[in-house]
C-alpha cells in the first residue's frame, strides 16, 4: 500500500491504525484497556473526513482501503462496545463519491467499491436499515448480458441492494439515473422508496420476476455441483450444497438473503382475516428454509469463511423462529465455529436466541462435518 516507510508514517491514519490494532482477536494488549482500540479508531475515521475538504486526498485510493479496513473491525467489535459504531461508513461514502468506479479508477479502488458494497449490504440485512452507500457505479452491471462468474456476483450483490432499498429505504433520494436497474429481461423500472399502494406492490414483483428470471437462466456455473437434502435421522441438519468456487457461493448466499427479505416484506401478506395465521406460517417456513440453505451452503464450503459469517447473520436475525430443538442446537453450533475458528464474536447472539427459545446451557451440535 505504502511504496517506502516514510511514505506510511506521514499518513496520520496508518499511525492510528497502530493504536486500533491493541486489541487483537479479541484480547488486548498489555495493560491496555477496550477503550484505546476505539479511541484510535475514532481518531482516524475524524482524519479520514477531514479530508474531504482537500481534492487531492479524495483521489487517494489508499485512504480508501483504510476506511474499509477500519469498518471491517466496527463489525467486529460491535458486540463489545454499547453504541451503535458505524462511522467508518461516513469515510467509505466520502471518497466513494469521487473514486468509485470511475473511467481512471484503479482496480484496487474498483476491488475496494465491491466490498464495501457487500458489507454495507449485510450490514443494512443484520440492523434493518437504509443502504447507504451510492449506486450510481452500478449501472453497467445491470443486464443478463454474458459475463464473467465474478461479474454475476457482484449483479447478485446489486440485486440485494436494491431489494434493501425496497424494503428499508435510502438515506439520501438518488438520482433518476440512480433509480433505473436497466434489468434487461424484466420488467423493472427502478426501486421505489415512496409511492401508492400499487407502486409498492410493482416495484416488489419486479423484483420478484428478477429471481424468477436468474433461476431460468444463470450461469450454469452457479448450479451446485452437488446437492443433498439434510436428514434429522443421522443428525444432519442442513442440508449439502456444494459449489465450484467462492464468487458461486458468496452470489448465492446475497440471493438467499434477498429471499428472505422478499418474503418477510411482500406488500400482500394478509396481517387481518381468517387466513393471517395460515399466511404467517408460510413466511416462517420459507424464512426457515432460507437459513437452513445458508448454513448448508457454509458448512459445505467450510473453506470460504466469509459464508460462514453471512449464514450466522442470518441466524441472528431469523433464529427465533425456529421451534425444533435438534435445529435449534445445529444453529447454535454455527455461531459457535464462527466464534472459535474466525474469532468472530458470537456469544451475544447466541444468549439472545437461548432467551427467545426458553432455554439455557444446552450444548452446541455441529452438523455436516
Amino acid at each position: 500500500m505504502y511504496r517506502n516507510a516514510s511514505e506510511w508514517q506521514v499518513q496520520p491514519t496508518s499511525l492510528n491504525r497502530v493504536g486500533d490494532q491493541f486489541k487483537y482477536d479479541g484480547k488486548l494488549v498489555g495493560n491496555l484497556r477496550p477503550e484505546t482500540a476505539i479511541h484510535y479508531h475514532n481518531k482516524c475515521i475524524e482524519h479520514l473526513l477531514s479530508l474531504s475538504e482537500n481534492p487531492p486526498e479524495m483521489e487517494n485510493e489508499n485512504l480508501l482501503a483504510a476506511a474499509i479496513i477500519l469498518r471491517f473491525y466496527e463489525e467486529v467489535d460491535a458486540p463489545s462496545i454499547a453504541e451503535d459504531m458505524e462511522s467508518a461508513v461516513s469515510g467509505i461514502r466520502v471518497f466513494l463519491s469521487t473514486q468509485a468506479m470511475s473511467a481512471s479508477g484503479s482496480k484496487l479502488c474498483r476491488a475496494t467499491y465491491w466490498v464495501a458494497l457487500r458489507q454495507e449490504a449485510l450490514t443494512a440485512f443484520a440492523k434493518q436499515r437504509p443502504f447507504r452507500l451510492p449506486l450510481g457505479p452500478c449501472l453497467p452491471f445491470r443486464s443478463f448480458e454474458p459475463a464473467e462468474d465474478a461479474v454475476w456476483t457482484n449483479r447478485l450483490v446489486i440485486y440485494l441492494a436494491d431489494v434493501l432499498q425496497f424494503c428499508f429505504g435510502v438515506d439520501e433520494l438518488p438520482s433518476p439515473a440512480v433509480l433505473q436497474t436497466h434489468y434487461s429481461a424484466t420488467a423493472n423500472t427502478g426501486i421505489h422508496t415512496a409511492g401508492t399502494f400499487a407502486e409498492r406492490v410493482a416495484c416488489y414483483e419486479d423484483l420478484v420476476a428478477f429471481d424468477t428470471y436468474w433461476e431460468e437462466h444463470k450461469p450454469p456455473s452457479f448450479e451446485p455441483i452437488h446437492a443433498q437434502s439434510p436428514d434429522s435421522t443421522r443428525m444432519v441438519i442442513f442440508p449439502e450444497i456444494w459449489f465450484v468456487g467462492s464468487c458461486h457461493v458468496i452470489g448465492i448466499q446475497q440471493l438467499e438473503l434477498a429471499r428472505i427479505l422478499l418474503t418477510v416484506y411482500n406488500p400482500s401478506i394478509l396481517h387481518l382475516g381468517l387466513e393471517r395465521r395460515e399466511t404467517l406460517q408460510s413466511v416462517d417456513q420459507k424464512v426457515k428454509k432460507a437459513v437452513l440453505r445458508l448454513c448448508g451452503i457454509a458448512t459445505t464450503n467450510r473453506d470460504i469463511p466469509p459464508a460462514l459469517l453471512t449464514a450466522c447473520i442470518a441466524i441472528a436475525m431469523c433464529g427465533d423462529r425456529f421451534d425444533d430443538q435438534l435445529e435449534q442446537q445445529a444453529l447454535l453450533g454455527v455461531l459457535a465455529e464462527l466464534e472459535e475458528e474466525h474469532a468472530w464474536p458470537t456469544r451475544v447472539t447466541q444468549a439472545q436466541l437461548k432467551r427467545a427459545w426458553g432455554w439455557e446451557g444446552a450444548s452446541c451440535v455441529r452438523t455436516n462435518p
